[in-house]
């Protein structure tokens, strides 16, 4: 018989991808209990390669990780994006459409910031084992959980811990077990497409631009890092993007390098490219009885206009604030109350977002010819009318929906 091993904080964690380290960082520093489960622990910071995975966070994002304590690590290793550029070339033959959108049109210094993954979710876990309010249960899995009181519900791993807590946070992804157990149902969409990324050096400078270009297999995006290297997401056909991560390195560098029209020169593989199938996922629900779901346990969508991370971010921001608030009058942080004040404020943001990614994805996406000839003329129409274009920077690369506290950069 397994001896049950028991514990008692105020918010359990499942999952310390991001988001959920995040937000315990956030709030282990005002004094809340937080016990974080996580089956695949990353590797310690200086042991953490960059992968083809990277994030491109705007400034509310970065506020929010600022708040978790790691403005000196963005800073040291992210990229700034000063300029995005669109590039139309999905009909052969024609002139390409190309529109920049400049970041000092908006007096910003910069749209965001592409930051390597990997390295960032490992300082944020080493960070937080220094935290004296945090409980690490690494390579443990979440079993179930049960009611037992009116303030508390019971957690149990897959080791036979139990642990007591106030409010159990969702975080575990895409296929998340909290999700499934709180009987959340979804919304889904398959894309049958897939996203290849990975680094490339290249032998011109990048002189801080982001290109999308648009294709009929989905959006080619080049990011810029430090140096002359990018990182790139690439969306094609399923089966197109098998057949490309199948070809020896020699053949898919030259596949990319007409991908990549020749605007950075020439360009070679820094990391082996990584494949992973696309769809969309809504949770119908962001919360149960003492439960709340942030990040991809919540909501999945497309990489292109790369919302995803941030919008997980200001899940995160929200929460906190939300917790915050009801300890500061002394109420129940896992209360209904409490749950509906966070998926009040959250709601209408994702649904847009993920509305607006999806019907953004199907519009790029298309190979049909009357809404590539729309796409172009929209995209002509957007260059030369600038109270148009600053309107849509303004929306869509500078967000304000659910601002918030952290995300403008104020105290908690």
């Amino acid at each position: 018989m397994v001896k049950m091993k028991k514990n008692t904080c105020d918010i359990a964690i499942i999952g310390a991808g991001v988001a959920g380290l995040t937000l315990a960082g956030i709030l282990a520093d005002r004094g809340v209990r937080v016990h974080l489960v996580e089956p695949y622990p990353p590797k310690p910071f200086k042991d953490t390669d960059i992968t083809g995975r990277t994030v491109a966070l705007m400034q509310s994002s970065l506020n929010i990780l600022k708040a978790a304590g790691l403005e000196d690590f963005y800073n040291e290793h992210g990229t700034k994006m000063e300029i995005m550029r669109i590039y139309d070339d999905s009909i052969a033959g024609q002139k390409p459409i190309i529109s920049e959108f400049d970041s000092f049109d908006l007096g910003l210094e910069y749209f965001s910031m592409n930051i390597p993954a990997a390295p960032l979710r490992a300082r944020l876990y080493e960070d937080l084992k220094n935290r004296k309010t945090v409980i690490f249960h690494e390579k443990k899995s979440l079993a179930g959980y049960s009611y037992h009181n009116d303030s508390m519900v019971q957690v149990t791993l897959d080791d036979g811990t139990v642990i007591d807590t106030s409010l159990i946070v969702g975080a575990d992804g895409r296929e998340s077990t909290v999700r499934q157990i709180a009987n959340i149902d979804t919304q889904r969409k398959i894309y049958k497409q897939s996203a290849i990324t990975f680094v490339i050096n290249h032998s011109r400078a990048h002189k801080n631009t982001s290109t999308e270009f648009h294709r009929p297999g989905g959006p080619f995006a080049i990011v810029p890092m430090r140096g002359n290297q990018s990182s790139i997401v690439w969306v094609e056909t399923t089966e197109k993007a098998d057949a490309l991560t199948a070809l020896p390195k020699d053949a898919f560098e030259a596949a990319l390098q007409e991908a990549t029209n020749d605007i950075l020169g020439g360009v070679r593989l820094e990391t082996p490219p990584q494949s992973w199938p696309l769809c969309a996922i809504k949770a119908k629900s962001l919360t149960a009885p003492r439960v709340a779901l942030i990040a991809e346990a919540a909501h999945v969508m497309s990489p292109i206009t790369a919302q995803g991370l941030n919008l997980s971010l200001r899940d995160v921001a929200a929460l906190a604030e939300t917790v915050m608030d009801t300890l500061r009058v002394g109420e129940d942080i896992g209360s209904h109350t409490t749950l509906k004040t966070y998926e009040r404020r959250r709601s209408f943001d994702i649904d847009t977002r993920t509305f607006g990614v999806n019907g953004i994805n199907q519009l790029v996406s298309s190979n049909r010819a009357a809404t590539k000839d729309f796409r172009r003329i929209a995209l002509k129409i957007v260059d030369r009318i600038s109270p148009l274009k600053h309107l849509l920077m303004q929306h869509g690369l500078a967000p304000t929906l659910d601002q918030g506290r952290l995300a403008s950069g104020q105290p908690l």
